[in-house]
């Protein structure tokens, strides 16, 4: 009985995960629009039923439907993969809890997306996971639900103001942020494994990056917000696969050769460095640098202008970039390196990093364990283990995304979606 194992193959699961690669390549020849359907606070007549394994069934995933009880009190937004255009994973306007436990453990989907009372993802296992959901953050259940396509879509979606950008395997889908209505979509690009990214309001424009399937052309793509007309498009000339990162006034994309960065205003090429990473990598921008890892296990910090080298230490993954430091991988470790030069500037933390709140770092380990540390006081404030189930003949476990905000932590795992919320007395 296989088991997904090894620190290698851990990180490329938290990513290939965390981004939700649409499963089926095939199109949906026979649709030339979603149906759409509207379904109110969602409840049951069954009474919920949890599983855990491993046992001997085909599928010991959790089997609890929404809503979870107790509820959450979460406030705070994360509105896109990462948190921001720039795949930061930082949101410093927020404060997980100093102690936290279980509240509920539900099959409700994919990786969450929030902003103020609303929560958005996809159907959960069992499902249609091909629609996007709009939740209650307090209890994840649905308050409406809009079916998108026959073939994949991608995780997370992306929401911006009064709108929610998700993208499928071949094209762009823009949806009322309140309500089940299809705004825009298309056009088609065949091969887009990652979401899209949204720049501020300033910008106005969702980039998607069409990059890997067989005989189509690499494109990264620039279409309006307000109405989905394309403002440009740029030949990536290889495969790219990961999610484009927005910073600077620029797009940012990895192919499995170099890294590019396009003017985000006219798609012009700003610099285009050749450099041995994956076409998988997602990149990490701001307005100081732009961030990535390479095939030899060492992020590489660019300057956003020109793509001057500014230094290279140890690390793997899309790194946690913070106000003077950043977070990375290194050996299952986090380390946490200073933005200047580098160099490690505190103790190493157990588990690899997947976001920050104001002074505190989530991360998790091989064995699906969650932990939260003080950056500060450089303690462990508390964890959180997600058991190990059995899927087929595959043993599972391991933590895809996890989301803070707060009151609350939102954790996306190998048995289900899980809310975590302050320790009660």
């Amino acid at each position: 009985m296989p088991r997904l194992r090894s620190r290698r193959r851990y990180l490329q699961l938290l990513g290939s995960a965390s981004l939700g690669v649409a499963g089926c390549l095939g199109r949906d020849s026979g649709s030339t629009s979603p149906t759409t359907e509207t379904t109110t606070e969602a409840t049951t007549t069954e009474e919920p039923t949890t599983t855990y394994g491993p046992t001997s069934g085909p599928d010991e995933r959790v089997t609890a439907t929404p809503p979870g009880d107790p509820a959450l009190s979460p406030s705070g937004s994360w509105p896109q993969y990462r948190f921001d255009a720039g795949n930061t994973g930082y949101n410093p306007e927020v404060s997980v809890p100093a102690d936290a436990e279980e509240y509920w453990r539900l099959n409700a989907g994919g990786s969450p997306v929030l902003d103020g009372d609303r929560l958005y993802n996809l159907h959960g296992r069992g499902r249609d996971e091909r629609a996007l959901v709009r939740r209650d953050p307090a209890t994840m259940a649905e308050r409406a639900a809009t079916p998108l396509v026959g073939y994949g879509v991608n995780s997370p979606p992306v929401v911006a103001g009064d709108r929610v950008v998700v993208a499928t395997f071949i094209e762009a889908f823009c949806l009322a942020a309140d309500r089940d209505e299809v705004l825009w979509r298309g056009p088609e690009m065949d091969g887009i494994h990652g979401p899209p990214a949204v720049g501020d309001d300033d910008d106005g424009v969702a980039v998607v990056s069409g990059g890997g399937y067989d005989g189509v052309p690499t494109q990264l793509r620039a279409f309006e917000l307000a109405d989905g007309s394309e403002r440009w498009r740029y030949d990536l000339e290889s495969d790219a696969k990961g999610a484009p990162a927005v910073a600077d006034g620029a797009v940012f994309v990895v192919t499995g050769d170099a890294v590019h960065a396009v003017d985000l205003a006219t798609g012009e090429r700003r610099f285009r460095v050749e450099t041995r990473t994956s076409e998988w990598t997602t990149p990490v921008a701001t307005p100081e640098a732009a961030y990535l890892s390479t095939r030899d296990d060492e992020l590489l910090a660019l300057a956003p202008s020109d793509g001057t080298e500014r230094w290279r230490s140890p690390g793997s993954g899309a790194p946690v970039v913070a106000d003077d430091v950043l977070h990375v991988a290194v050996d299952g470790e986090t380390a946490t390196l200073s933005r200047d030069d580098g160099r490690e500037a505190a103790a190493r933390f157990v588990g690899v990093p997947h976001a920050r709140a104001r002074e505190a770092i989530v991360v998790s380990d091989e064995q699906g364990r969650l932990a939260v540390f003080d950056t500060g006081e450089e303690r462990q404030l508390w964890s959180h283990q997600t058991p190990e189930v059995q899927v087929a003949d595959v043993i599972s476990q391991g933590v895809a995304a996890a989301v803070p905000v707060d009151g609350a932590v939102y954790v996306v795992a190998a048995d289900g979606f899980h809310g975590l919320g302050p320790a009660r007395d």
